[in-house]
């Protein structure tokens, strides 16, 4: 079987890997990123005498003609950054195949792994699913389970999934080539699924009013190689990289990003319910990039987070003396 292949990163690489040495398939192509294309795919194809596309615009019509030269059976796709629209999934004639780590219909669009741990699950899904012109919407090939652990990070599910993606990815095409694949439609698992939206910049500062054990969470779904959850002290920017929950800490009303104590171990600041102990974070620099993690050395009494209402203040403040300057009739 002709396959033609659309990838990038690490899973891509696994399953690529695996597929050029395996007799039932001939890969005619691998199309890489463009921007930055993947060094080690492309070492991978050059070492097989694969061909290597780039395309600016996959679904250019100069891509599509170059694409259709190949005259591969199957497309498959794990972790390209465009989108296959409808002409260039018409080319292959057993259709395109999509790798995605988010158990369809929920989890679908971007970072399903990090969204899987803000929202408290104990498991999250690989699924390699048929592309049609929706986003992860295509009937489903073949799925997998994985737990989450009360400990496990973006960083853990990531590593995670780099195999199992790659595993699942593989079994799927090999149904295909034996006619054993199935085609499970997503709405008869759920009529309306779950879609989540790419994570921006801004999306990683901490909210102190939420409860503890989300905030928890939310320090786990964001480590590196995230961004790392983010707060405001003394206005330096900080990226906390381990948090604690406490053990049978009672609700009450205070001060939430309040430090309320500290320990040998952090720092214990108030949440929107109780407290939680910040045991590392580190430094961000103004290039964005982490300084070394270091215990929280925050003092007792002062206050994490932006106080927006002082923000405000100073902006309003600053626009009424920028208009004072002006003078009558200038700042409208």
């Amino acid at each position: 079987m002709r396959i033609g292949y659309f990838g990038d990163g690490v899973w891509a690489q696994r399953a690529f890997a695996r597929l050029i040495d395996d007799p039932r398939y001939t890969i005619a192509f691998v199309a890489v990123r463009a921007s930055r294309p993947d060094s080690t795919l492309v070492a991978l194809a050059e070492a097989k005498g694969i061909p290597v596309l780039s395309p600016k615009a996959v679904n250019a019509p100069e891509s599509l003609a170059e694409i259709a030269t190949f005259a591969a059976e199957l497309h498959v796709s794990m972790s390209y950054d465009q989108i296959l629209r409808e002409a260039i999934l018409a080319l292959p004639p057993r259709g395109t195949l999509n790798c995605h780590a988010g158990a369809l219909p929920f989890y679908r669009g971007r970072n399903p792994l990090t969204w899987a741990l803000i929202n408290g699950e104990t498991e999250f899904g690989i699924t390699v699913h048929w592309v049609d012109l929706g986003i992860d919407t295509g009937d489903i090939v073949r799925q997998i389970k994985v737990p989450i652990s009360a400990t496990d990070t973006y960083a853990t599910l990531l590593k995670t999934a780099e195999t199992r993606c790659a595993d699942t990815l593989v079994e799927a095409i090999s149904d295909v080539h034996r006619g054993t694949d199935k085609r499970i439609v997503q709405s008869t698992i759920d009529p309306v699924g779950l879609y989540c939206c790419r994570r921006r910049e801004g999306d990683e500062e901490i909210d102190w009013t939420f409860g503890s054990a989300a905030l928890e969470r939310f320090v786990r779904a964001l480590v590196p190689p995230g961004p790392g959850a983010r707060t405001i002290w003394k206005d330096k920017s900080y990226a906390i990289l381990a948090a604690e929950l406490i053990p049978g800490a009672r609700s009450y009303i205070g001060a939430p990003g309040e430090v309320i104590g500290r320990d040998s171990a952090g720092i214990l600041v108030k949440t929107g319910d109780n407290f939680i102990r910040l045991t590392r974070w580190a430094p961000v620099g103004t290039d964005c990039a982490l300084g070394a993690a270091l215990v929280p050395d925050a003092t007792r009494g002062s206050r994490l987070g932006r106080n927006l209402k002082a923000e405000l203040a100073k902006a309003e403040a600053k626009l009424v003396a920028l208009e004072a300057k002006l003078g009558p009739g200038r700042g409208d």
